[in-house]
């Protein structure tokens, strides 16, 4: 059962201590949760007034929580920044009976419930781990983990987890235009596990559909929208991702619903600039709630997706948006006063535990084993240069694009290991470049840096930092003898990206022409993988390959990437040593066969 494992490592069945100092003495109107004594609504329960900070640390509180009205400007976190370490679940479903012989209903079934304006929840789990399996007698088997309403509701690097309507982003009452932003989080479920009517914004956030067995398609939807007509806005969901561990084509994107108590409501829902993986049907990628209410007659909408979930096959069945009106469905335009994207992502103790630097790329960056050697990765040669403590991580994969690594669930494998306080090196543009291979080019200024944004966004959900890394340069050189580069706009669109994001960026292209030009035609030999006939038993003809390295090669290009990391002071003090020495070849170990990236 899937939902039986959401809590491996934690603390199950605590009960919870509250601690510190009361509501009247605390200056700071801080209250701490722990394991123990308490619980997470006894300190709900204790706030007072305005402005209160509830602090959760790290275990599982197996219950409900309700944030009542009068708890304005309440922010509940996890202790650590990390949302895996604290998880509030419980697992109530609309058809589970109440003491008093009724059921709870959609709404009623949520872990946690919040009619406060101005909440902010960070750095938590909040799950319903009921499952349809073990209950065969009840048939509403809706079971929310979130139920917000109220104005300015904000969601901040959390996981949502449920099946059947995990997040329930609600209005306080039919004529209001409640907002809500989610930013950074993971969502999963699989029938309409995004529903309600509230303007919501979601923003390089995951969603992820899960396997069922059913036999019958689509196995669920993502979103259920349920704006009121008079809403000039609905559900926004801008440079997520959509994820999935089931089947190719069994999942569909939205449908509209209208419910029985309000049946003049216009779902409405925009997704763009958004990667969509197999599991979204392309051809059809919406479905109808009611015959009465076809989709074709809502406000849905598309821009600037990608992934094979996102292929136009049909134009008619993904209207999508012209670049004139797109400017009118952005985060700033649907959240209008309220700017809850300019506040810092917060880095919590996480940020300062171990961590871990992570290298996503092409062939000249992956693991080669012995059968290739000398062949080497620059990111295979990193670790040379990292301090006792620091573990690199080289998930490159020889012939990748932006593209191609995406939609072959390699991102996803990465981001299912990486937690926060990680680094995430990107360093791509050799295949991007291959513009007539669909699988793998992209245009430098539009798929190129819309897929280079799904990897800044996924390292960003999971509370960890990316770095750009432009390609490195091959060899070659003109008739004078002078390093040539060779990679198009493709190293400037990721410099005007990662200007765009505020994202550290090492120009490796840049670097690496200097050190070309510096050591000339013949001592870039050193450097690539180059092997006369009959002095390499893996190269028994000889090989001349401009664009790979050779061990000592490698291990150059790493050391100018760490040292730029290390001059521009992107990671802690102390993640390199020894940059300055000579470093043989026989310090790189080559596997005896390549790990799975998957």
């Amino acid at each position: 059962m899937r939902r039986r494992t959401l809590l491996t490592g934690m603390a199950t069945g605590a009960v919870l201590a509250l601690t510190g100092t009361t509501a009247e003495a605390s200056p700071r109107r801080t209250l701490h949760v722990r394991p123990g004594r308490s619980s997470v609504q006894a300190a709900v329960d204790a706030v007072r007034g305005d402005g209160w900070t509830i602090v959760l640390a790290p275990g599982t509180y197996r219950e409900t929580v309700t944030v009542p009205a009068t708890a304005t400007h309440l922010t509940l976190r996890g202790a650590t920044g990390d949302p895996h370490d604290v998880v509030i679940v419980y697992d109530n479903a609309n058809g589970t009976p109440r003491p008093d012989g009724t059921t709870y209903g959609t709404a009623g079934s949520a872990t946690f419930t919040s009619a406060a304006a101005g909440l902010t929840v960070r750095d938590l789990t909040i799950a319903n781990n009921w499952l349809r399996a073990d209950h065969p007698e009840i048939t509403g088997t809706q079971a929310v983990a979130v139920h917000a309403t109220g104005d300015r509701t904000f969601f901040d690097h959390c996981r949502l987890l449920a099946h059947q309507d995990t997040l329930f982003a609600d209005t306080t009452a039919l004529t209001s235009f409640d907002r809500h932003y989610y930013r950074d989080c993971y969502i999963e479920g699989d029938v309409d596990f995004v529903f309600g009517r509230a303007t919501a914004v979601f923003e390089s956030t995951q969603f992820h559909t899960l396997a069922r067995d059913v036999t019958f398609t689509p196995k669920g939807m993502v979103f259920a929208p349920s704006t009121a007509r008079a809403n000039p806005r609905g559900f926004l969901a801008t440079r997520c991702r959509i994820t999935s561990s089931a089947g190719a084509g069994e999942y569909c994107l939205a449908r509209p619903w209208v419910p029985s108590y309000e049946t003049t409501a216009h779902p409405m829902l925009t997704v763009r600039d958004t990667w969509a993986g197999p599991g979204i049907r392309a051809a059809e990628p919406y479905t109808d709630m009611r015959a009465a209410y076809p989709w074709q007659t809502m406000r849905f909408t598309e821009y600037a997706n990608t992934g094979p979930g996102a292929e136009t096959t049909i134009p008619a069945n993904r209207p999508q948006l012209t670049p004139a009106e797109a400017e009118s469905h952005t985060t700033t335009t649907y959240l209008g006063d309220w700017q809850p994207y300019a506040e810092p992502r917060t880095e919590g103790p996480a940020a300062h535990r171990p961590f871990r630097i992570f290298a996503t790329g092409d062939s000249t960056a992956s693991i080669y084993a012995t059968d290739t050697a000398p062949r080497t990765g620059w990111a295979e040669a990193l670790p040379v240069f990292a301090a006792h403590g620091v573990t690199v991580v080289d998930r490159a994969l020889s012939g990748a694009s932006t593209r191609s690594y995406e939609d072959a669930g390699l991102l996803d494998a990465v981001l299912r290991d990486i937690r926060p306080g990680d680094w995430l090196l990107v360093s791509f543009g050799h295949n991007d470049e291959k513009t007539t291979d669909p699988t793998r080019g992209t245009d430098p200024y539009t798929t190129y840096q819309s897929y280079l944004r799904t990897f800044l966004d996924g390292a960003r959900q999971h509370g960890a930092h990316p770095v750009l890394v432009t390609p490195v340069e091959r060899r070659r050189f003109d008739a004078e003898g002078h390093a040539k580069a060779s990679h198009g706009d493709y190293p400037a669109a990721m410099k005007a990206l990662a200007a765009a994001e505020g994202v550290p960026l090492i120009d490796l292209q840049a670097l690496s022409l200097a050190l070309w030009e510096k050591l000339g035609p013949e001592g870039t030999k050193t450097c690539f993988l180059y092997a006369d006939a009959g002095t390499n038993p893996h190269y028994p003809t000889g090989v001349a390959d401009n664009t790979h390295f050779q061990a000592h090669g490698a291990i150059e290009v790493a050391r100018l990437i760490a040292a730029d990391l290390r001059a521009q002071h992107v990671l802690p003090a102390g993640t390199w040593h020894g940059l300055d020495r000579d470093v043989p070849d026989s310090a790189i170990v080559f596997p005896a066969e390549l790990p799975e990236l998957t």
